[in-house]
């Protein structure tokens, strides 16, 4: 037989071997996503992907297959990547004080990607992923080597100052602030052990060496929050691990002892009742005497 096929059906080895990272991406996120440890996609994944856009667009980047973020439930304050897919915990977007600070966390994490620094493709294999729930934070580490985490700050940098080259983005990412944030964490670590001890990524005073490539503000401006406290941005519904920006109004001047960096927000419970289609009105059942003919419930019957 002759093949008369005009076009090539298999894969390029590029190719070839972009589906198979591909394929183990995709089973980690969904294996940590049924577990409730990455949250379904909603509108924080939509805001973090705007920032990894206009990083891409101004440094004229184009990643196959495309990046994606993604937010974990946790509070610690960690980013890793898996794969093309950025990961960055709940606790650490809550304490981020402004676009430029979030900005350059997704820098860092972007520039993994760029350097093709790979995730174990070993983990398509889906025997890989038969582990139990409680072992998962022993199975999976996406941690960095430190000849890795140097070379993403100095590609973070490039990115930032490229995408600062843009008017709009200049106006909005203040790099100074996100100095400060790095500079704040920094000091207080040591009084935060549990906060910042990653699960499954690194944590993110090793981003601090970043800092030492950003501006600093000379005049810093006193009422400037340096981090927020956790629990003030995003909100997760406990029923199906959903997450929501909060979108709160601005509290105006702040003085120096309402600032609490990295704390935990003060809440009281407001509980709902949990509600699903399986609550609405039950129909008749098989055991309700019914009209042969029409099918409906006799008259006068329970």
């Amino acid at each position: 037989m002759q093949d008369d096929t005009k076009t090539a059906n298999d894969l390029s080895p590029i190719q070839a071997q972009r589906s198979w990272d591909r394929q183990a991406e995709d089973n980690v996120i969904d294996r940590l996503e049924r577990i409730g440890l990455i949250a379904p996609k909603g509108e924080v994944d939509k805001a973090l992907e705007t920032v990894v856009n206009n990083l891409e667009v101004t440094n004229n980047i184009d990643l196959d297959p495309d990046v994606r973020c993604r937010v974990m439930t946790t509070t610690t304050l960690e980013s890793y990547t898996v794969g093309h897919t950025i990961v960055l915990s709940r606790g650490l977007i809550d304490v981020l004080p402004d676009e430029a600070s979030l900005a350059t966390i997704i820098a860092h994490e972007l520039s993994h990607a760029i350097l093709g620094h790979r995730l174990d493709s070993s983990l398509a294999f889906f025997d890989q992923l038969l582990i139990e729930d409680k072992e998962t934070f022993r199975h999976f580490g996406f941690q960095r080597t430190p000849e890795e985490e140097d070379a993403a700050n100095k590609k973070a940098a490039e990115l930032l100052a490229n995408a600062l080259k843009n008017p709009q983005l200049a106006k909005s990412w203040q790099l100074a602030n996100a100095s400060l944030f790095f500079q704040a964490l920094q000091t207080r670590q040591k009084e935060i052990p549990n906060l910042i001890s990653a699960h499954l990524g690194d944590r993110v005073p090793v981003i601090g060496a970043l800092r030492t490539s950003l501006p600093t503000d000379q005049k810093q401006d006193p009422q400037m929050i340096t981090a927020l406290p956790i629990g003030g941005r995003v909100k997760l519904d406990p029923w199906n691990d959903k997450l929501d920006l909060i979108k709160s109004k601005p509290i105006g001047a702040v003085a120096e002892r309402e600032k609490m960096p990295f704390e935990v927000t003060p809440f009281m419970p407001y509980l709902t009742r949990y509600t699903t289609e399986a609550a609405k009105p039950i129909a008749a059942s098989a055991t309700t005497p019914t009209d042969p003919k029409t099918g409906e419930a006799a008259p006068g019957k329970p």
